[in-house]
Parts: structure tokens; sequence; C-alpha cells
């Protein structure tokens, strides 16, 4: 059988670059991946960082003899994998979906407290949980022929609002769920739909 060389310029498709959007479903994704009837809410993450997805960078054990430079023998120990969102936003179906169900509340305002004038508030209350989320993700690239997925994550949630720039933001950190499964993550062309109907 004769040797093959795949040059690069064959690889250029195979390039998944810039976020146009990433949507979320609770739990995991179907390991059919048929994505038609899960109920999914697009999360506006912040431009700047607001999603961060890595495998875990292995750290190397080395063991050497004398009189040789090379190792010996050495030994991985498989990274520490990380995904992080930054989502500025409070929306009622993202809290929900990240695992904080609200309250329906009403607040009264002391008169001369805003700018409005307005003397009574109305919007969500939340506990503070620590606790873990399973949720199943779903990044088109930018120009929204691919899409990037994550079968299943375990996430911490946090709100923040740390005195910067940002706006009040939910932000999930966490790692892949089932590392180990055939379809932990993955990396798919979008088909061009087929005749116009």
């Amino acid at each position: 059988m004769p040797a093959t060389l795949k040059k690069k310029i064959a690889m250029q498709d195979d390039v998944f670059s810039g976020i146009s959007a990433v949507f979320a479903t609770a739990d995991e994704l179907p390991t059919d991946l048929d994505l038609s009837a899960v109920n999914f809410v697009e999360f506006p993450v912040s431009d700047d960082s607001g999603f961060n997805f890595d495998t875990g960078q292995a750290s190397i054990e080395h063991f050497k003899v004398k009189g040789l430079n090379a190792d010996w023998v050495n030994t991985f120990t498989p990274g520490e994998g990380e995904i992080k969102l930054e989502i500025p936003c409070h929306d009622t179906d993202i809290m929900t979906l990240v695992g904080m169900t609200g309250t329906s509340v009403s607040a009264t305002l002391p008169s001369g407290m805003t700018v409005s004038g307005g003397t009574s508030a109305t919007g969500q209350a939340y506990s503070a949980p620590q606790k873990a989320v399973y949720l199943g993700l779903v990044i088109l690239n930018d120009t929204e022929d691919k899409i990037f997925f994550i079968k299943k994550g375990k996430f911490s949630v946090q709100v923040i609002n740390d005195g910067s720039n940002k706006p009040l933001c939910v932000v999930l950190t966490g790692s892949i769920a089932k590392g180990a499964d055939a379809k932990a993550i993955g990396i798919c062309d979008i088909a061009a739909p087929s005749g116009n109907g």
C-alpha cells in the first residue's frame, strides 16, 4: 500500500473559529444526538472570555538514570479540564435552568429612592445554593456552519457583580461529566438544506 500525504490545505475546513451562540439544555444531550425535540435556552455569554473550554493539561513525572539525558521512563497524570461560562443576564429561564428556582416578590420603596420616582418593584427572589447542576451545551461557530457540543457538563453556579464595568453575571464553572463517553465532545459540520421544498 503506497504512503499517503495529507497537506494542510486539505485541513482548512477543519477549523472551528469564533462563537456566535451558546445553547444549553438541562442534564445532557441525548445519546443519538437528535436535538430536534430538545428544549434549549440560549446563553448570552460575554464577548470577552464568556466561554472557555479546556480538557486539561497532563502533568509528566520524569524518571532518569545516571548517564542518560533522556527519561528512562515517564508517567502522565491526566489534567483537570474546565468549562467556564459568564452570562451577563438574570433571565428567569436561565436562572431556572441553572438550578435557581425563583419566587415572585414585590417591594415597596421609600419615596425619592429612584430617579424615576417609582415606589414599587417586582421581580424574582432566589436562595443562594452552592450545588452542582448538569447541562448539555451546543456552541455555534461564527459562520454558523459548525457546532461544537459538550454532551454533559457538571457546573457550580455563582452570581457575581465584582465592581468592574461588567453587569451582574451568572457564572458557571465546571468540567465534562462523562469524559470517557465516546460522544463526550464533538465537532460537526452543518449540512445545507436540501432543495427549496
